[in-house]
């Protein structure tokens, strides 16, 4: 008879919080139990991979059972991990932020585009910065820029700072905590990606009003007095809401040169306002 497998070893408790993750209907059950055995053990995942035989210590197996259990009751993995990776920089997330996403990439991407285009320094707003993951992206991409990080909450703004800190970003990106564009000095470039409804985050930062739109209302209104002539406006949105949000916009700037831009699955995800 072949013996058991050794319990504690990365194989066995890979395969064990696989099992529990699948069980409660994880996605992708399998990534996630790689993360969180990965994190637990300080190493990378292909560490996990070439080194299977390693064994957890007691502690560690108490802390993995704790976080596949939380992961199982669909806390999402980045706020047991305390980290996620955005644009190809690594931040620090707590539930005080709303989580990085892939599609907020092309909020960065199209941001890069139009300094690219519009040479020289420029100043920039990012709205609603969170975790700081837009204005981290855009600052390391375009050296000559300064950014200013708005937030209304100031736990999201210690967030914030701390990723601002660690990317040694701070003489180029300065926080503010203030609601909405109110206050605001003159910019040349506004990004916002302000509150859709999803699950398990921050409330203050979901709270978009009875149809999702206020704050963008707010923010358009404001907006006037804030973007410099020929600047522009960025908003990331739900898919849904985009031309919703594009009618708005057009009946704040007739003149303006208004688009709606798709992220990488396909969908509308960035409506770009282009002042003459």
């Amino acid at each position: 008879m072949a013996p058991a497998p050794d319990r504690d070893t990365v194989k066995v408790q890979l395969a064990t919080t696989r099992a529990t993750l699948r069980k409660a209907g994880i996605a992708y059950a399998w990534l996630d139990a790689e993360i969180l055995v990965a994190h637990v053990l300080k190493v990378s995942r292909e560490r996990l991979h070439s080194h299977p035989e390693q064994r957890l210590t007691e502690p560690q197996r108490r802390r993995l059972r704790r976080l596949a259990a939380r992961r199982a009751a669909r806390v999402p993995v980045p706020y047991l991990t305390g980290e996620r990776e955005f644009y190809g920089h690594m931040l620090m997330v707590s539930p005080a932020v709303l989580i990085p996403r892939p599609e907020s990439e092309s909020l960065v991407e199209l941001a890069i585009e139009w300094l690219n285009a519009h040479p020289g320094p420029r100043r920039v707003i990012d709205l609603g910065t969170g975790s700081g993951a837009v204005a981290i992206a855009v600052a390391k991409a375009v050296s000559r820029v300064r950014i200013v990080a708005r937030d209304v909450s100031a736990r999201a703004l210690r967030v914030a700072a701390t990723n601002i800190a660690r990317h040694r970003l701070r003489r180029r990106i300065t926080t503010v905590k203030a609601d909405l564009l109110r206050g605001a000095r003159p910019a040349d470039l506004i990004l916002a990606n302000l509150p859709k409804e999803l699950e398990y985050e921050p409330a203050l930062a979901l709270d978009g009003g009875e149809d999702g739109l206020a704050l963008i209302r707010t923010a358009l209104s404001q907006a006037p007095a804030v973007v410099k002539p020929g600047g522009a406006l960025f908003f990331e949105y739900d898919p849904a809401q985009t031309r919703r949000i594009v009618r708005l916009a057009q009946g704040q700037w007739p003149a303006a040169d208004i688009s709606v831009h798709k992220d990488l699955a396909g969908r509308d995800r960035v409506v770009r306002i282009q002042l003459p």
